[in-house]
């Protein structure tokens, strides 16, 4: 019988990304993943890495951004060596739009949260902003007290070659990757995980994975097993009777082809963006839409994001549209990830509930997880993210009120 050290369960982002922490330590791991490899959330993003605090911070939440943000250059970096992939890590800035006073009003807030966590701010007005960037010009006309910040630390990454270097680099170091394969249950001794129970098959991202031919049932052994299943992560814990808040959300997402890029940073109004590629590729992103696991794209939602983004740059209304999809990020209840051991099993752990967060605080996860697993002092504490926290309270806190939400 073959036995692992460590069995992932969800080879998304988070997942890979521990699995390859993991066998970079020398761990024998095993990968297993419903569908293909790194093929649903955490491709379907855009590869945003906000800034993250230069000071010491006292959230939990910012803890995790800026270990994150510090960590994905040094990755970047090695993965590339390991797999030969650039995965388009850029230090490219990020420019904040506020054409209404509302948002202006944010953008004021924001600045003070950026200054009070040593992120360097500077605010652009209208004419460098029109001397750079004169795409600008009929958005300023039509709003003539737009404001503009620019954040110099936001970077970018191109998260599906992000994701085939992971795949890469777990392969080259030895890491049994299981595609199509559905975790539909546990062996359980006392406390102990034994074995993950799972079938093969054809796995559809929009059912409960009723889809799979094969009746047989496989049995994966290891001593450590760790959840890293995205938005459904709440289903492969159902047999443990371990619940958590993880419920999918839908984004979807509009990608359009310039003969070059039409501008260098991510461009920010809201909860919206415009993400640049090296190779002329805009993407246009995103909303936040409660409906189960349902990852199609809708007219009324693409028509929403191209009339945001040619509003905002108004050269992509002459531009063609590439292609549209939808992905289903991993929400909770508060925001928070879900990060720690799955009580009152001491050798089962969770890594998940992301939410719009998953690419950026993958590589913290992953090395919080393995210093977890390990018994070493983790580099920030991860209790604020255990699966017990504030179980009685509501779903809907983390949900925005925002227009974005339809």
């Amino acid at each position: 019988m073959e036995k692992y050290d460590l069995v992932v369960c969800g080879g998304g982002v988070i997942g890979l990304s521990i699995a390859f922490e993991a066998a970079v330590r020398g761990w024998k791991v095993a990968i297993l993943d419903a569908k293909e490899f790194g093929k649903e959330s955490s491709w379907a993003g855009a590869g945003i890495l906000p800034a993250g605090a230069s000071i010491p911070a006292h959230d939990p939440m910012e803890q995790l951004r800026s270990l994150a943000h510090r960590l994905h250059p040094l990755w970047s970096e090695k993965l590339r060596e390991i797999s030969g992939i650039d995965n388009e890590f850029r230090v490219c800035g990020g420019l904040y739009v506020a054409p209404t006073p509302a948002e202006r009003a944010t953008l004021l807030a924001n600045r003070m949260w950026w200054e009070e966590h040593g992120i360097d701010v500077e605010h652009w007005p209208q004419t460098q902003v029109l001397k750079d960037l004169p795409g600008f010009q009929e958005l300023i006309a039509k709003s003539p007290k737009c404001d503009f910040w620019f954040v110099k630390g936001d970077c970018r990454l191109r998260n599906p070659r992000h994701l085939q270097a992971l795949i890469l680099g777990c392969a080259s170091l030895g890491v049994n990757m299981r595609s199509h394969c559905y975790v539909k249950g546990w062996t359980t001794i006392n406390n102990r995980i034994t074995a993950a129970k799972y079938r093969v098959g054809e796995g559809s991202s929009s059912t409960a994975f009723d889809e799979f031919t094969s009746n047989d049932n496989h049995e994966i052994h290891g001593d450590r097993f760790c959840v890293a299943a995205g938005a459904w992560t709440a289903s492969l814990l159902e047999s443990l009777q371990i619940p958590t808040g993880v419920l999918p959300v839908r984004g979807q997402m509009v990608l359009y082809r310039c003969e070059q890029p039409p501008f260098p940073m991510v461009i920010h109004e809201g909860n919206r963006y415009l993400v640049p590629r090296d190779d002329g590729l805009v993407l246009a992103g995103s909303c936040e839409e409660e409906v189960g696991f349902d990852a199609t794209t809708t007219p009324e939602m693409i028509h929403q994001l191209r009339t945001w983004a040619e509003g905002i740059w108004p050269k992509l209304a002459q531009t063609p549209v590439e292609r549209t999809w939808a992905g289903l990020r991993p929400g909770s209840f508060d925001s928070f990830p879900y990060m720690g051991t799955l009580h009152p099993f001491e050798n089962a752990y969770i890594a998940s509930g992301h939410f719009r967060h998953g690419l950026h605080w993958s590589t913290a996860t992953a090395t919080l997880m393995i210093q977890w697993m390990k018994g070493e002092t983790t580099s920030i504490d991860i209790s604020p993210f255990c699966v017990q926290r504030g179980q009685s309270q509501g779903r809907s806190h983390w949900m925005t009120t925002s227009g974005n939400n339809k």
